[in-house]
């Protein structure tokens, strides 16, 4: 328990050195710093989930780490934000914020996998199974591009469920026709899937 307590602590240790990279160079993409904060929940709620061997309570942080899970993957789309600074990497300037962008990006879709990859194996019995982890991962990846773009083109957040459920709900139906819509999900749902079963087989290769 202490090790694993000591490898936390590094993990949270080494995301405030990058919250603070960021302020002292006073990067433009600073936005990162709430969305790896929101990247860290589900990411504790993994570990949270691991702690509690009742299985109520464990169903429970399960929701609510549905709820904030595709927090971890938008940040994917962040990606978007690099025609503030230009895609041509030629000036000093665009290396530095590059870096900082995709640092950012990295660490959020990491932790949103990790707890990803803690909490399944807790949840789905013969968790070893491909087809299992393509089901499981398959819907899972679905649902999360639905809340994607709901977060990045609605702008509604995952504490809207319990706020403004009404609104939510008919945000979600208002969208429901539009091609846009469904193209977005099919590729970030295949995208997501293709991450989650190649991380899942990664994070397996010590059982070899």
């Amino acid at each position: 328990m202490f090790h694993l307590s000591k490898k936390v602590l590094t993990i949270h240790a080494i995301i405030l050195l990058f919250f603070a990279l960021i302020l002292l160079y006073q990067s433009r993409f600073a936005f990162l710093i709430w969305n790896i904060i929101l990247a860290l929940i589900p990411f504790d709620l993994s570990l949270l989930g691991r702690l509690f061997k009742n299985s109520r309570w464990r169903y429970l942080i399960g929701v609510v780490w549905l709820l904030f899970f595709p927090n971890a993957l938008y940040m994917i789309t962040d990606f978007s934000h690099l025609s503030s600074i230009g895609v041509g990497l030629s000036t000093a300037f665009q290396f530095v914020e590059y870096a900082i962008l995709a640092g950012g990006i990295f660490i959020g879709v990491t932790l949103g996998l990790t707890s990803l990859f803690i909490l399944y194996p807790l949840f789905i019995p013969n968790h070893q199974r491909l087809v299992n982890q393509a089901v499981t991962f398959g819907v899972l990846s679905v649902c999360s591009s639905v809340a994607i773009y709901i977060g990045r083109f609605l702008r509604i957040n995952s504490w809207d469920v319990f706020y403004q459920l009404h609104t939510t709900i008919a945000s979600v139906l208002s969208i429901l026709n539009q091609s846009d819509f469904w193209i977005f999900v099919i590729a970030f749902s295949i995208l997501q899937l293709i991450l989650m079963l190649m991380g899942y087989q990664l994070a397996q290769l010590d059982d070899l």
